[in-house]
Formats: C-alpha cells, sequence, structure tokens
C-alpha cells in the first residue's frame, strides 16, 4: 500500500499544494482500509484506481476550497480552472464566461498600471515646467505641495483599486471552482 500511496503522491504533487496532498492521501489510505477490512484483495483496489483519474477528480473539489490569497496561488488556480472546466459537462459556456472575467480583470490590473506609470510622468513633467515658470519661488513650492498630496491621493486610490480588483478576482476563482465541482458532479 506504501507503494501505491507514493506513486499516487508523486502524481498529486504535479498539481496540488503539499497540504492539498496531504489531505488527498489520508482520504485514500482511509478508503482503501475501509475496503481491505471489507475483505477486498489489494490488487483489485489498487487495479480499481487510477491515479490520474484520481487528480482529475478532485481538481474541482480541491480548487473549491482554496483560499487564492497570494499572486501565485491565484495564478496556479486560474490555470488549473481552465483544466476543470474543460471536464464539465458545460465547458464551452462555462469556458467563456470564464476567460471574458479573466481577459476582465487582466485589463483593469494593466490600466492600474499604466495609469500610475502615467501619472508619475506627468508629476515628472509638470515639476520640470514649474521651476521653470516665472514665478515667486513660495508659488513654485506651494504648488509643488499640492502636487504632490495630489499624487499621493492618486497613488492611494490606485492602490486600493489593486487591492479591490484582486479581492474581486480571488472571489470570481472560487465562484468559478464551485461551479465547477457542482458541474463535473
Amino acid at each position: 500500500m506504501e507503494k501505491w500511496l507514493g506513486e499516487l503522491k508523486l502524481e498529486l504533487e504535479k498539481h496540488f499544494y503539499p497540504d492539498e496532498v496531504n489531505d488527498i492521501l489520508e482520504y485514500y489510505e482511509e478508503m482503501i482500509e475501509d475496503r481491505m477490512q471489507n475483505g477486498e484483495l489489494k490488487e483489485d483496489i489498487f487495479n480499481s484506481y487510477n491515479k490520474k483519474e484520481i487528480v482529475r477528480e478532485m481538481m474541482p473539489e480541491v480548487l473549491s476550497k482554496r483560499t487564492n490569497i497570494t499572486q501565485k496561488e491565484r495564478l496556479k488556480t486560474t490555470k488549473q480552472l481552465w483544466t476543470a472546466i474543460a471536464q464539465t459537462s458545460l465547458k464551452i459556456p462555462l469556458g467563456i464566461l470564464y476567460t471574458v472575467f479573466v481577459i476582465t480583470i487582466s485589463a483593469i490590473v494593466i490600466s492600474i498600471l499604466v495609469s500610475v506609470i502615467g501619472s508619475l510622468f506627468v508629476f515628472i513633467a509638470y515639476g520640470l515646467d514649474l521651476f521653470e515658470a516665472s514665478i515667486s519661488s513660495y508659488d513654485k513650492l506651494g504648488m509643488s505641495g499640492i502636487a504632490l498630496v495630489l499624487s499621493a491621493l492618486t497613488g492611494l486610490i490606485m492602490i486600493y483599486l489593486y487591492r479591490l480588483i484582486l479581492e474581486i478576482y480571488r472571489r470570481i476563482l472560487n465562484i468559478f471552482s464551485q461551479w465547477t465541482k457542482k458541474k463535473g458532479e
């Protein structure tokens, strides 16, 4: 049994995080022990399981339980969700809807990054123009202060908007994981 569980662990580690692998292994170890207690032969039990099929069956269940807090987790879940969606009965409509959400979120994140970079360039250009202007030093200093405050506010707004978008994206991943789990059953 240890050999078979070791092989299953190797297959699971390609797709899941260590804690997820341990949960799945515990589940199958318990199931195998129950079947052996009911009198089934080890060989028959192990032959009834396909390791790749186990990964495919467990994918929606595992994805629906993930928290997707870090960027790495969100990206891994995004990739794995494509595979899970492709295995459901509603793969085309669910896949199209998921693609639309991923593209929309990506476009929003890119636009936020472009806005922040553009704001920096505008602030630099404004500063250069301001110091070449023929106004008093106090006016230049006051206008520079206003520009700094506005830049800081813009930066804060963009940061909070970025965090909001990431939270929305995390929730979308959870929603689609749940849908995939339901449609796969």
